[in-house]
């Protein structure tokens, strides 16, 4: 890899506050952005043709289980209480360590190859401490940025000696001290803590107060399901004095107003998934209410065992859901809204700045800025869905996908370019056949992925 690469002639949105998008080159060395102005020399630059295209940060995914790679698909048309039961209580029992290695390698490639440079990486089927050291592995290998948030919570099936909340401690214990002590690597430690509602709020006390003794970054879902009547994590976190700056919330849909204004006003961040959200029953995305008490916006595609790992269009769901949710009140007075927000711009802060800031990255990525690490993308403005480009926060938010990603580039390494992931494709197809075969094969065996519970849950 070149140690001089110049990005240049682009249409450039650093996104810096109250910066214009201008036409301007971006000069990276080593793994820094150092210059974002016109016409910069490009000696002994590896030169990186912007023309007709837009330059940006990579976007910042604050929600995503990457291990669930190889079930892609399968829960298209399941509740929330199907994926339980299948997934998590089923499916996971079968992974090996070897298939948390080919579900991060590739779940991080499907990232990259769509403009995700950085993923918090909720971890939740480590079923051995072998299975995070493949899943680490495997995110190693792909070139991501990534957020590790290894999983505190019990799984179905775990080894009889690694199933207590001691042992997982211990586990995060030694992760922490030896191969992911550093905070400036590619590669960082979080925890993700077991759900509130299953584990009861002592465990989870005690999961928050590891985490901060070992000063990492805390997510958990949360309220994202009614019982007989609703149940608030934010009021026990609160009521155990647990609330702060360090935790990243996900989903929140059945949060009052008043919680998220607890959770805003205590530096806390929310992470919304709006495709999986409004399909399995989890209510409306409770972005636009955590705006409107002070928060920000940030997005994740959550689960690929039911849709794709393209960010771009969870951010333009979220957007269009939450517009509508505002027209609603004028549209029952038979009033045409005058103003539609929020707007375009919001969202996109959402999915590369209000991210890094989320996961404490924001000195380091999130806007193109001279002496930030070079997290980098290019998207072609000259694909029949982006030309001509009118605007180009439009053009991101309204019409790009996939496969208008040119170039990627993660810590000024290149990882895609003219529109290919430089991972060796003939190896991506042969990790996904042997895992997968072997994932199916042992469903099947235990009765397959069908959303019928041996045993009701209580919900």
């Amino acid at each position: 890899m070149p140690d001089r690469i110049l990005i240049r002639n682009g249409l450039v949105l650093t996104m810096e506050p109250g910066d214009r998008p201008r036409r301007a080159d971006v000069l990276v060395e080593g793994t820094r952005i150092v210059e974002v102005s016109d016409h910069i020399p490009s000696a002994d630059a590896d030169i990186v043709d912007a023309t007709r295209c837009i330059v940006m940060p990579g976007m910042v995914d604050t929600h995503r289980h990457v291990w669930q790679t190889q079930l892609r698909g399968v829960t298209y048309d399941w509740s929330l209480k199907d994926y339980i039961r299948s997934i998590r209580f089923q499916a996971a029992v079968h992974y090996r360590p070897y298939d948390m290695y080919v579900g991060n390698y590739l779940g991080m490639l499907e990232a990259i190859d769509a403009g995700v440079t950085t993923v918090l990486d909720f971890s939740h089927c480590i079923n051995t401490p072998e299975h995070a050291d493949a899943a680490l592995q495997g995110t190693r290998e792909s070139g991501i940025r990534s957020m590790f948030a290894l999983g505190l919570n019990d799984v179905p099936v775990a080894d009889v000696y690694f199933n207590t909340l001691a042992q997982r401690v211990e586990h995060a214990r030694k992760l922490r001290t030896n191969e992911l002590s550093s905070d400036a690597g590619l590669v960082t430690m979080g925890i993700s803590l077991s759900d509130v509602l299953v584990a009861g709020i002592e465990r989870v006390t005690h999961e928050v107060a590891t985490s901060r003794s070992l000063g990492l970054r805390i997510t958990l879902h949360a309220n994202a399901v009614m019982f007989p009547q609703p149940v608030s994590e934010v009021a026990f976190l609160e009521q155990a004095g647990l609330l702060g700056p360090d935790l990243v919330w996900v989903h929140m849909n059945q949060t009052t107003d008043d919680e998220l204004r607890r959770v805003a006003d205590t530096g806390g961040s929310v992470s919304t998934t709006p495709e999986t959200e409004m399909q399995m029953g989890m209510g409306h995305p409770a972005h636009g209410r955590f705006m409107a008490v002070g928060g920000e916006c940030t997005f994740g595609c959550d689960v690929i065992s039911n849709n794709s790992g393209d960010l771009f269009p969870q951010v333009r769901l979220a957007l269009q859901t939450e517009r509508m949710l505002r027209n609603d009140p004028e549209l029952a007075r038979y009033h045409g809204p005058d103003l539609i927000n929020p707007s375009a711009l919001s969202h996109l802060e959402g999915a590369t700045i209000n991210g890094a800031r989320a996961l404490g990255l924001d000195s380091r990525v999130g806007t193109l800025t001279a002496g930030k690490e070079a997290d980098i993308i290019v998207i072609r403005g000259d694909a029949p869905n982006m030309l001509p480009v009118n605007d180009p926060v439009a053009a991101v938010v309204m019409h790009a996908h996939a496969g208008n990603v040119d170039t990627v580039m993660v810590a000024g390494r290149v990882l895609k370019r003219a529109g290919r992931l430089l991972a060796d494709p003939a190896a991506r197809l042969r990790l996904m056949d042997e895992s997968h075969a072997h994932l199916f094969e042992a469903i099947e065996r235990t009765g397959g992925l069908i959303p019928q519970p041996p045993t009701p849950l209580p919900w």
